[in-house]
């Protein structure tokens, strides 16, 4: 709504302006004005591709957003997962963009109202949680920018599910919910795919991250662990600007 409005606003103060002209120069070649023509409707469209940029880029810094999962388990460009046939990207997609495609949470409350505090480096920080209904699915929503918006518009900067063993043991793998990686998925798996992980918390546990660029002290991306068989039991994805 805010990119068609600038751009509307945009052509009408340059249609004004060609108008102005015209009266002050009735005998304007036909050529002249094919070529003032042409030369508004490719300002406009400039505009129109900066304002695109801009806003896609603010907060996130993203080339195009992401069309499906990735082929790489652990993809740092790209932090998708799909929920009941949607696809969501961390540190793009919104609160609203889950109640628009009917999330239903184990709690609600007023998403219209202000959220006053600041996504600052660490996603359980200035956040809060949403937790999917008759799920151990846990969302964390946080607003990195700079002004007060209403929580709704907060961006998913974390997501938690801990059940794929029940998930296997139950036979229905949580069909609503899925990752770049399957169910099934175990640690030598992980490693061939994504490559050597930046950390190793202890045994069990396997981390693919990437330094923050507004906050250097922390690091975010995919934190994955696995029981003693080697067998994935929990994943955290995690991202702040």
């Amino acid at each position: 709504m805010k990119k068609q409005f600038i751009a509307a606003a945009l052509i009408t103060a340059l249609g004004l302006t060609a108008c102005g002209e015209a009266k002050t120069s009735e005998k304007t070649s036909k050529k002249t004005t094919e070529a003032a023509t042409t030369a508004e409707t490719t300002e406009a469209d400039e505009t129109e591709v900066v304002i695109i940029e801009e806003l896609t880029t603010d907060p996130v810094k993203v080339t195009s957003l992401p069309t499906g999962l990735s082929d790489k388990y652990a993809d740092l460009d790209n932090r998708s997962f799909i929920y009941d046939g949607h696809l969501y990207t961390l540190g793009v997609s919104t609160l609203q963009d889950m109640l628009d495609n009917g999330v239903e949470f184990t709690k609600t409350d007023n998403y219209d109202k202000i959220w006053t505090k600041q996504l600052k480096g660490q996603a359980n920080y200035g956040t809060f949680d949403c937790t999917v209904a008759n799920s151990r699915l846990q969302f964390t929503f946080g607003n990195p920018m700079k002004t007060e918006i209403p929580m709704k518009d907060c961006i998913i900067c974390q997501v938690i599910y801990p059940d794929f063993e029940s998930a296997i043991k139950r036979g229905d793998n949580d069909t609503k919910l899925q990752f770049a990686f399957p169910y099934t998925l175990t640690k030598d798996e992980l490693i061939a795919n994504s490559g050597e992980p930046t950390d190793k918390g202890n045994h069990n546990e396997v981390m693919y991250t990437v330094v923050s660029e507004a906050y250097p002290e922390y690091n975010s991306g995919y934190k994955f662990h696995f029981n003693p068989d080697g067998q994935i039991s929990l994943v955290e994805i995690e991202w702040i600007p």
